[in-house]
């Protein structure tokens, strides 16, 4: 499988604090099934979590050696989680925000209570500009789960849904829960991710607890489409697949060990 958005390079933000726990992270998403992940730190701009695509490559590779050093099946891939700020299109024109796997997909991040005035315009200057909008953990923001509408306003134009595999199983609150099975059952969501941080707690693992629930909620041939193939189609830049309607309606009668784990 292949993660997009997790926290695991060490001392970069409010994800791993050192090396050991990258290590460790990179075992527990090894245990998971995990053979790709892309780290994303956050990158806010106009703050001290602005880092730039030359730290977060020489990180990574520093990341990667370690790993290597303990023998971890896992390979580690450049990336950021950057907030919904008008000024976000010009700075990754000026190559000062890192891209999801140096891909043109960029892993955008709205507050988790309201959007901000003017987001429309920059997600159109996002994609008139060759960037691939994909919207980190859609399910958490207020305003989205209160105005469902706004989803399919956001999908009909092109924009790319993430949801966090923590959230079909309420670890972040009631809301978030329905909201991402409500995306399940209209088939909005394009990619699942960890969004993990540390190694001992919302980690990586918690995919092989939500994967029956989710495949209850979706069917087996879209789970692995938003586990596995859609994330790898962004790794190689190319345009994400919508769920099979089909699947959604049927789901699956009686859940069972997806065939990954």
């Amino acid at each position: 499988m292949i993660d997009l958005h997790c926290h695991i390079l060490p001392g970069i933000d409010d994800g791993s604090k050192s090396m050991e726990q990258s290590l460790e992270m990179a075992r527990v998403f090894e245990q998971a099934g995990y053979e790709q992940v892309v780290t994303t730190p956050h990158t806010v701009p106009g703050t001290s979590w602005m880092p730039s695509p030359a730290t977060i490559r020489e990180r990574v590779a520093e990341l990667n050696q370690a790993i290597r050093d303990e023998s971890i099946q896992l390979t580690v891939l450049p990336g950021a989680e950057i907030a919904l700020y008008p000024q976000v299109p010009d700075l990754l024109d000026d190559g000062m925000i890192q891209s999801l796997a140096d891909t043109s997909y960029v892993l955008i991040e709205p507050p988790f209570q309201r959007l901000p005035l003017g987001w429309e315009q920059v997600f159109f200057e996002l994609k008139s500009r060759g960037y691939t909008p994909l919207l980190a953990h859609a399910e958490r923001c207020e305003q989205l789960a209160d105005k469902q509408e706004l989803f399919e306003e956001l999908v009909s134009t092109g924009i790319y849904l993430q949801v966090n595999w923590g959230s079909f199983l309420g670890h972040h609150g009631g809301k978030a829960k329905k909201t991402a099975v409500y995306l399940a059952s209209k088939g909005y969501i394009h990619c699942l991710a960890t969004d993990s941080h540390r190694p001992d707690k919302g980690h990586a693992g918690i995919s092989r607890h939500a994967a029956a629930d989710v495949e209850e909620l979706v069917g087996p041939q879209n789970l692995d489409l938003l586990a596995r193939e859609n994330p790898l189609r962004v790794l190689r830049d190319e345009p994400l697949v919508d769920m099979a309607a089909e699947e959604i309606k049927t789901g699956v009668k009686k859940r069972r060990r997806w065939a990954i784990f």
